[in-house]
């Protein structure tokens, strides 16, 4: 938590300050176990109090209003969000894939207007102020809070891990499949023909064959992800492997995936291939298994030019 110790050009309303006297409070508050995560956004449920009749009736007249800062350094994210007028309530609804490790949340009253001659009568630290006005610009801080953190459990443990992935058509490459382990997910890069294949196996009869095409490309990649985390472990991090992917989303999916299914991967004695299967739900019985059955109830109906035809 971070002290407010900054200093403003006006009186501030905030915990640890004496600008304001005793009864005057503002705060805003969520509870960490409200927040929903989905698919897509971390959702979180919060409301403030203000206890200052100055400060709530700019609010009222839409000189002031209230906000909450969202950010989040390691990942470069920043937002403020606006509490609706009238309303002590909102959700605040982040991009999940938009912030990493933590989110730092800081609640304020900023000037919505510029103000010629702000003051709280009676409400105001008399020892300091008196009977000053101030002069307030717009986006100026009037009352503010300690920043608290909540940190974001991104490890995605209850979707599938092929979740990770995120597969695109890229037609300007040698090799007809290019993974990228650079970004928060795991890129892979397909030739158009592959690309193509790849979607209509994938979404053959309403997916029947999601799992094979799953197979014949995921799978050989995850292969690779996991070996990078075993040797991140293994062989003295970072500083000897070289990958610099610790930090990555895939990587603390993987990570996290395998100490759910009760594996260390500090100690980890097996083969890469065999967990990148197991992460995949046994991906290679299941897939060549998916492929038989589809390919005999095609053959037995005549339809197998569908899917290409057999050799």
């Amino acid at each position: 938590m971070k002290a407010i110790k900054d200093e403003f050009p006006n009186p501030v309303l905030a915990a640890g300050r004496d600008d304001y006297i005793d009864s005057c409070s503002f705060r805003t508050v969520f509870d960490e176990n409200e927040i929903i995560v989905d698919a897509e956004n971390i959702v979180i449920p919060t409301k403030y109090s203000l206890v200052c009749n100055g400060l709530q009736t700019l609010i009222d007249s839409g000189d002031a209003v209230v906000v909450i800062s969202v950010k989040s350094s390691a990942a470069s994210y920043s937002k403020l969000f606006k509490f609706p007028v009238g309303s002590t309530e909102m959700p605040i609804s982040v991009p999940k894939f938009s912030v990493v490790t933590k989110m730092d949340i800081v609640g304020s009253v900023i000037a919505a207007h510029n103000i010629d001659n702000f003051r709280c009568d009676g409400e105001f630290n008399d020892l300091y102020f008196g009977t000053a006005t101030f002069e307030i610009r717009k986006g100026d801080i009037l009352a503010t809070e300690d920043s608290r953190s909540v940190y974001v459990d991104d490890t995605e443990l209850e979707k599938p891990i092929s979740s990770i992935f995120d597969i695109s058509r890229h037609d300007d490459q040698e090799s007809d499949v290019v993974p990228n382990f650079e970004d928060e997910k795991i890129q892979i890069f397909l030739k158009n023909e592959l690309y193509d294949l790849y979607y209509k196996f994938k979404d053959f009869n309403n997916g029947v064959l999601r799992r094979y095409a799953a197979g014949v490309i995921v799978y050989p990649v995850l292969v690779e992800a996991v070996g990078y985390v075993i040797s991140h472990y293994q062989n003295g991090g970072e500083s000897d492997d070289g990958t610099g992917y610790s930090g990555k989303r895939w990587f603390r999916a993987i990570d996290h995936k395998a100490d759910a299914k009760g594996i260390d991967l500090r100690s980890y004695e097996g083969y890469p291939t065999t967990l990148a299967n197991d992460m995949l739900g046994d991906i290679a019985l299941d897939a060549l298994k998916s492929f038989k059955d589809t390919l005999d109830s095609e053959m037995n109906s005549g339809e197998t030019q569908m899917i290409g035809g057999v050799d």
